[in-house]
């Protein structure tokens, strides 16, 4: 019934409805025109393609789009990835060829058509996107002519067939570093379980095929390690090319705040296919998925199961060797660490306590270090650099008592109702102001809801009643707690 009512729906309102219809640009110049033709292509290109064992659960790709007859094969590394895998938003974010604008242009409107059909623009995600920040626009030119996008959208296709699944088609304007930040804090508010972000990106350009492969080398170790900072440096020092960087940087950070990870599926260049090695434009498939044992480590630490008894013990004594070290100005030697758990990469909080009264706490909000090396240097800086209170004295030292709090990943929430009081901790941010409450600090206090989000604010050096306003932004979290009291 659903395809008869789309049927009948199309013929007697076709004069209206084709108006909101992007009808194919490069059908039979990047790819084929005709639908049997195209369908045999793609489907070739995934029966190539190598499915890898991605250990997590994927969140972004990065492929090419030249070409079918230069990229197609690349491409489908990244594309035969969903095979089993459902998604029903999914972000496409590309350079723009030929139109210069300012901002990031947001299609937010109608259908996109291919030979393989049509597929719906899901207007409400574009619509959040936009009004996310004044940068993000709505410039049909951007996308009339555009093939970035449209030559992935076939694959979609294909690999989902009859699934339904929507698309928000994003362009990229001119370059300015601060859509780097827009565009990443967008994509993390945006993106959900059934969400998927493709950056459509190709790399170096024109160049022997030596030089190619170093320029392109250097670019996707970078993205790789997920590490902003090196494919910054890599990009003003022209080390690497990439047509989309803000966009691949934008990918990167918000990759980051959810703890992901990065895997190449596919590299190789014009020259390989077309055996033209003189001038060639390099191709890549990436994939980026949020590891399981992310999602089963934030699990775990809401249920207190994260860190056994002797991993505790080591963090406690790597924490008071750490503080005495900082205070005496003398070395000590750290135990020794082995435990796989402790080398993760996670986010912490060391508090000092004299008499049961604070002393000193700083942290790691975001997982940067391995938890060992996070919990050593905030323990360092709780003691000496907190600067609410004088350092930690050396007559101190047999007076004070440790805690620390291994944190889940920040959640971006949208109601209050989320927040359980106990359980979560409190991160608010406005602007340039911010600041976190631990999840005890309630229970200490014996707040309620209302309390904790007014401290929080205070906290953050914001009015109280800040976590009211809409420009405010509330994650919340969770923490495995334990001390030398324990």
């Amino acid at each position: 019934m659903k395809r008869v009512f789309v049927f009948i729906f199309l013929c007697f309102c076709s004069c209206s409805y084709a108006e909101d219809i992007r009808k194919p640009a490069v059908a039979g110049a990047f790819y084929p025109a005709n639908k049997e033709e195209l369908t045999r292509q793609v489907d070739d290109f995934l029966a190539n393609a190598k499915k890898t064992d991605i250990k997590g659960s994927i969140i972004a790709l990065i492929v090419p789009h030249a070409g079918y007859i230069y990229s197609g094969q690349v491409a489908a590394y990244s594309f035969k990835q969903l095979e089993g895998v459902s998604f029903k938003k999914i972000i496409i974010i590309s350079p723009s060829h030929y139109i210069g604008f300012d901002g990031i242009s947001v299609y937010n409107q109608g259908l996109f058509e291919t030979p393989l059909g049509l597929v719906k623009i899901d207007e409400e995600l574009a619509n959040k996107i936009t009004q996310k920040n004044k940068h993000f626009v709505f410039y049909p030119q951007a996308h009339q002519k555009e093939h970035a996008i449209e030559v992935e959208i076939p694959f979609l296709q294909r690999v989902y067939k009859n699934k339904d699944f929507k698309i928000v088609p994003i362009v990229m304007g001119n370059p300015i570093s601060g859509d780097i930040k827009i565009l990443s804090d967008a994509l993390y508010d945006a993106v959900d379980k059934d969400t998927l972000v493709i950056i459509s990106v190709d790399l170096s350009h024109y160049h022997p095929y030596d030089k190619a492969v170093e320029l392109d080398t250097s670019g996707i170790s970078a993205i790789e390690k997920l590490d902003p900072d090196w494919l910054g440096q890599q990009i003003n020092n022209g080390n690497t090319e990439i047509d989309a960087p803000i966009a691949v940087l934008a990918m990167i950070m918000f990759a980051n705040r959810l703890g992901a990870k990065a895997a190449v599926l596919k590299y190789a260049n014009s020259g390989d296919v077309t055996g033209d090695k003189s001038r060639v434009v390099g191709y890549s498939s990436i994939v980026i998925y949020v590891p399981y044992e992310v999602v089963k480590k934030e699990e775990m630490i809401m249920k207190d199961e994260y860190l056994n008894k002797e991993e505790k013990k080591k963090l406690l004594e790597i924490a008071r060797l750490s503080v005495i070290e900082a205070v005496t100005g003398k070395r000590q030697f750290l135990p020794n660490v082995t435990e796989e758990r402790l080398k993760e990469n996670c986010g912490a909080f060391v508090t000092i306590k004299e008499n049961s009264q604070l002393r000193g706490c700083i942290g790691y909000i975001q997982a940067v270090k391995p938890l060992y090396e996070t919990v050593k240097d905030v323990a360092k800086s709780a003691a000496v650099n907190d600067y609410r209170f004088n350092p930690v004295s050396q007559d101190e030292l047999d007076k004070i008592k440790l805690e620390i709090s291994v944190l889940t990943p920040f959640k971006r929430i949208k109601d209050i109702s989320e927040v359980e009081v106990g359980k979560h901790g409190l991160y608010m941010k406005k602007g340039l102001d911010s600041g976190l409450l631990l999840p005890q600090v309630a229970t200490e206090y014996n707040w309620d809801k209302d309390t904790f989000l007014k401290e929080t604010c205070r906290k953050a050096g914001l009015p109280q009643d800040a976590w009211k306003d809409k420009t405010t932004e509330i994650y919340t979290f969770s923490a495995e707690v334990f001390s030398e009291v324990d």
